[in-house]
């Protein structure tokens, strides 16, 4: 079978002559050398076609990251996103005012019957009274209120208290009243009501 088939001459390659795989052609004659013919003759001229240069996306795709990078920036510092830790310091540090109401009866000591009040809290006895002012600066000014004040109470447990631990005070001023109330006024009073009732 192999005898029935012609001997091919060596397909056109076309190359350059310095290339390693340039063969060339018994054939020369035959060949044109233009490139394009109407006839139906190979040539050698090869066909080089002008490459087209793919435009490159590098500059677009940097340009891209740049926006997402600058725009995810300026949400996160103008507190769109993130900050959590921000915010929850923002409302564990909020500052609450407290109002402290004023204590109108301050540096004042009434004497109400045998009542004591220190600077507007009633006392049990002048054993709490000493307790109060005795880590008091000497020298401490203090304002004294006759109410009604039993006398003996005053001016031999009282007074003479108050000078043992150097706390200046002037003579008692007599008041009419103070607005101060003892919690055992109130359940006398109320016994005193309920019992005009019956």
């Amino acid at each position: 079978m192999s005898e029935e088939f012609e001997k091919l001459d060596s397909p056109l390659v076309v190359h350059k002559e310095t290339d390693a795989s340039y063969l060339e052609t018994t054939n020369m004659d035959a060949m044109s050398v233009v490139t394009h013919s109407e006839g139906n003759a190979p040539n050698l001229v090869r066909h080089r076609f002008k490459k087209v240069k793919k435009k490159s996306k590098a500059p677009w795709i940097i340009l891209t990251i740049v926006i997402i990078v600058g725009l995810i920036c300026g949400l996160y510092f103008s507190g769109v996103i993130g900050n959590r830790n921000e915010r929850t310091t923002e409302s564990t540090t909020k500052k609450v005012y407290v109002e402290i109401p004023e204590n109108r009866y301050e540096g004042i000591i009434t004497v109400k019957g045998t009542y004591i009040f220190f600077e507007g809290e009633e006392l049990e006895g002048t054993a709490e009274l000493e307790r109060r002012i005795k880590y008091l600066d000497a020298q401490t000014e203090f304002v004294i209120q006759d109410e009604e004040a039993d006398q003996v109470l005053l001016s031999q447990e009282i007074i003479p208290l108050l000078d043992q631990y150097e706390i200046k005070h002037d003579e008692p001023k007599f008041i009419i009243s103070s607005g101060l109330h003892s919690k055992y006024e109130k359940t006398a009073v109320s016994s005193e009501n309920t019992s005009s009732k019956n």
